[in-house]
């Protein structure tokens, strides 16, 4: 709560995790909704059942045209080059960046990294010089507005609660003793006037430096810290930024930044602010390294979606197919013609042909929904095939192949078998729609899908992260692991 979502008269709303706004519409799949709603103590809303599902690459491609400008695209080129055949070119400023980039203060602990960040905002805020601070949640940037509050700094907080002020809070965050606390303001993408609204205190603003932008986080990747940075010094004014990090954020927790540092310099690390080169180093490495395992699971979902995808085209083209033309009473006249002549001779062409869309259409669209959930499945397991010698990615290809002939031939078949048990009523086909009765409402879901949920799966699925040396010596750490949960308690006893 407060960090993914928030809970506002009496429903649970998604927070977009790239600009901090309200995501309208968004649920989660897999029974998720369903759990943070009875967490909450809210109305529980009724389940839905994925109907299509397409990867942020592939969709992206259906676009007949793409471009785009972005002052951070250098850092992904390689990822744009790959997945969307773009070129990136860099076109130089018309006016040279002065902002200063000071380094990061990077401290032991949490407490210390809160306890040093309010003493700068303080001793900046004393001078007059408008302070932008960018923080990871919605939890977060109420937490640290509280303790300025203490310290006397009256402050605006930007956030998914209150994101229908964004502009009148952005157009005074570049004022003269401004404080403004947001989340994901790199998302934003804003530029902030220095001096307010009507710019009339710009001068006295660009003689303290500018905007002073602070992060209280690092990200998985670089391109959202040079955004957050960007927010000071646009067209050429003065500008500088910081950020404040501990070994304690999230971010180093999750990717096991004390695996990197020496013990013996992670064992004499000081309390407050660390100097040490080697752990600067460091932090800047787990960025990298983050980086380098998000690119290859998206090249890894790329190759897993690509069957997919193809099926989709197959199944879509279908569907129009059936949709926009005759083609849907010819099948039927096709491969049921006795029943189709004797429904032809109590309704209209017309009619039927509307009758026989009303079913390929409904089949179509159960068993694609069907298919997705069982393929899905199969995904999430299909990495154990590595323990028999086998490649994951072939023979889940194999698998998709299989199910996707049989799901041909079970709508061929359903749709026949319907169809044949037609029969007319007062002068009209009796559908019986419950049967094929189509979802009223839709909505979009949209996950941050890493392929596979287990790290384990994915290292034997792409290496991501693993060196020859573990690939060799896998049957010896599960033999390790097997030691320690039948031995361990003996041990003990012993």
């Amino acid at each position: 709560r407060d960090v993914d979502y928030i809970v506002r008269n009496g429903v649970i709303e998604q927070v977009d995790e790239f600009t901090g706004r309200i995501a309208d519409k968004r649920r989660w799949p897999n029974e998720l909704q369903a759990a943070i709603e009875a967490k909450e103590h809210v109305a529980i809303r009724k389940k839905g059942r994925i109907l299509n599902s397409i990867s942020l690459q592939y969709f992206i491609c259906l676009y007949p045209k793409k471009c785009g400008m972005t002052a951070t695209a250098r850092v992904s080129e390689e990822e744009f080059r790959d997945f969307y055949g773009l070129h990136t070119v860099i076109i130089k400023p018309h006016k040279k960046s002065i902002r200063v980039d000071e380094d990061d203060k990077i401290f032991c602990t949490k407490k210390d990294k809160k306890k040093a960040l309010i003493s700068e905002i303080v001793k900046v805020h004393k001078t007059g010089k408008p302070i932008l601070v960018g923080t990871r949640s919605v939890a977060e940037s109420i937490e640290l507005s509280a303790e300025l509050i203490k310290h006397g700094i009256k402050c605006s907080v930007l956030n998914a609660k209150n994101d229908e002020y964004e502009a009148d809070i952005i157009a005074d965050a570049g004022k003269l003793n401004a404080v403004t606390i947001s989340t994901n303001m790199a998302g934003r993408g804003v530029d902030i006037r220095l001096g307010g609204k009507n710019e009339n205190n710009k001068k006295a603003v660009t003689s303290l430096g500018g905007l002073y932008v602070i992060g209280t986080n690092k990200h998985e990747s670089k391109r959202i810290d040079y955004q957050l940075r960007g927010r000071a010094a646009r067209q050429g004014d003065p500008g500088s930024t910081r950020f404040f990090v501990s070994l304690e954020d999230d971010l180093f927790i999750r990717y096991r930044l004390s695996d990197l540092i020496p013990p013996k310099i992670l064992s004499t690390l000081p309390s407050g602010e660390i100097k040490n080169p080697i752990v600067k180093k460091e932090v800047d490495r787990v960025q990298r390294i983050v980086e380098g395992q998000n690119y290859e699971i998206k090249r890894t979902l790329s190759r897993y979606t690509y069957i997919i995808e193809q099926q989709r085209k197959i199944m879509y083209d279908k569907r129009k197919n059936f949709c926009f033309n005759d083609h849907s009473s010819q099948y039927f006249e096709k491969h049921s013609s006795g029943q189709y002549q004797k429904l032809l001779d109590n309704i209209s062409s017309k009619e039927l042909n509307e009758v026989c869309k009303t079913i390929l259409l409904a089949k179509i669209d159960f068993h694609w929904s069907y298919y997705l959930q069982k393929i899905s499945d199969i995904r999430d397991g299909i990495h154990l095939r590595r323990f028999g010698g086998q490649d994951p990615l072939f023979e889940f290809q194999k698998c998709a192949i299989n199910y996707f002939e049989k799901m041909n031939e079970s709508i061929h078949n359903e749709s026949i078998q319907y169809f044949n048990f037609l029969k007319i009523i007062n002068g009209s086909i009796d559908l019986g729609y419950n049967i094929l009765k189509t979802p009223s409402s839709t909505w979009t879901y949209l996950i941050n899908d890493k392929t596979f949920d287990d790290i384990l799966g994915l290292q034997f699925l792409s290496n991501i992260g693993l060196s020859l040396g573990v690939i060799f010596t896998w049957p010896f750490m599960v033999l390790i692991a097997l030691y320690k949960k039948i031995f361990k308690p003996y041990v003990k006893v012993f």
